[in-house]
């Protein structure tokens, strides 16, 4: 790594923190200790390395000063003291080596990220609270970044983190991969889940000025590579990193020079990225034939069969609604059951897809649920009905708070009053 001292250690804290972070919890079992410790290591090379230069090896080296700081804290304090003893008992292999031992770097530690992403999303843990859990150690956000990412004010999302961080400490939650199938199953979708509404939240950020927040898609899109590296043989796992990959490669295309999202139907498919698409189309094959393919795999099926249409036109929509009926087969989800409607006004009718749409409008989650109102305007807008249209894309407008889907949606009013 080169670049100023300064310069680098900003880019160590992006890249390393969390790393940094699920390793010390791995070895000392405390979160707070590790936070510590992996702050005080920062903070002492933005000291160090300006006069001393940057080591040969930097994520070395932090390793190595935070876990001194860990035992130096241990030492002295006699609580953190029988937590370590306690924890080593119950966990022999994580206890921490000792000072004069070699350190290999953070290059290769799947199994700690694993282990501290299940204990972020372990059932014991609210759903709101481990997904804040997982963007603050697992995706290493600031506690400022992540209350932006999930709309909370800074003092709602610490209270949730420590709330969390105690359940974690009474509970005693290892930090861990469970070794029963059953345990590692439920938790393993939980995490996927997290990583998957990280990602969506990055792609679709709901307010702002921006409409892709790059640092969450490619933070989600590492962690679920993490998870399939460490989980080689999972089919979920296989199944969302190729949904992300799928998702991504429409990027180039998705966003105008102005800033505005591009619609689906609009988007140059030239600029796609293939490559990404060949990893993702394979991901979700290899996946389909595994015998725990599930909701994710059946997702990223769905996002393939886009990814293979040379035209919005050419889509093979039959398909499309097959995969959404075996998704609503799983369970019902009226996001589902709104993207199944659109799939059946492309494969029949407009005025077929918005009957059914027109079934879900109340909803509750789905009437505050932007997306819903705008296909209802497209269709409507397809069928004839201006003014209704106009109507379900002025609720829309109500429900969004980013500037780039406002732009995109008043375009389309406009696009109606031009239609006149």
């Amino acid at each position: 790594m080169t670049g100023r001292p300064d310069e680098l250690l900003a880019r160590l804290h992006r890249d390393e923190w969390a790393r940094l972070v699920a390793v010390l919890v791995r070895q000392f079992g405390d979160i707070e200790l590790a936070e510590e410790a992996a702050q005080a290591a920062m903070e002492t090379a933005l000291v160090r390395w300006p006069d001393e230069g940057v080591p040969r090896s930097p994520s070395a080296w932090l390793l190595t000063t935070a876990r001194r700081t860990a035992l130096d804290r241990v030492r002295r304090d006699a609580v953190y003291t029988g937590k370590l003893a306690g924890y080593a008992l119950e966990h022999p292999a994580s206890a921490p080596p000792a000072e004069n031992e070699a350190i290999a770097g953070l290059e290769d530690v799947f199994d700690e990220q694993l282990a501290m992403m299940m204990a972020c999303c372990h059932p014991a843990i609210g759903p709101a609270d481990q997904i804040a859990m997982m963007l603050r150690f697992a995706a290493g956000l600031t506690t400022v970044e992540v209350a932006a990412c999930l709309l909370q004010s800074v003092p709602t999302l610490q209270a949730r983190i420590t709330r969390a961080k105690k359940r974690i400490a009474a509970n005693r939650i290892p930090i861990a991969v469970p070794r029963e199938s059953d345990a590692l199953a439920e938790r393993l979708d939980l995490v996927l889940s997290a990583i998957s509404l990280i990602y969506t939240t990055g792609y679709d950020t709901p307010a702002g000025e921006r409409v892709v927040r790059a640092e969450l898609t490619g933070e989600a899109l590492r962690l679920a590579r993490i998870v399939v590296g460490a989980l080689p043989e999972q089919a979920e796992a296989e199944a969302l990193l190729g949904l992300l990959l799928l998702t991504q490669a429409r990027e180039p295309a998705r966003i105008d020079a102005d800033g505005v999202p591009v619609a689906l139907e609009d988007q140059e498919r030239g600029r796609w990225d293939r490559a990404m698409i060949a990893e993702g189309t394979t991901l979700v094959e290899r996946a389909a034939r595994r015998p725990t393919a599930g909701r994710f795999t059946i997702q990223a099926a769905i996002a393939a069969v886009h990814a293979e249409a040379v035209s919005f036109g050419r889509t093979d929509w039959r398909q499309i609604v097959v995969l959404y009926d075996l998704l609503l087969a799983r369970g019902d989800d009226p996001v589902v059951r709104m993207n199944r409607a659109i799939a059946i006004a492309r494969r029949d009718t407009p005025a077929a897809g918005l009957a059914l749409l027109r079934e879900l409008e109340s909803v509750p989650e789905l009437e505050r649920h932007h997306p819903f109102h705008a296909a209802l305007a497209l269709l409507h807008t397809e069928v004839g009905d201006i003014e209704a249209a106009r109507a379900s894309w002025e609720r829309a407008r109500e429900l969004v708070d980013g500037t780039p889907q406002r732009r995109f949606i008043q375009r389309r009013l406009d696009d109606l009053r031009g239609g006149r």
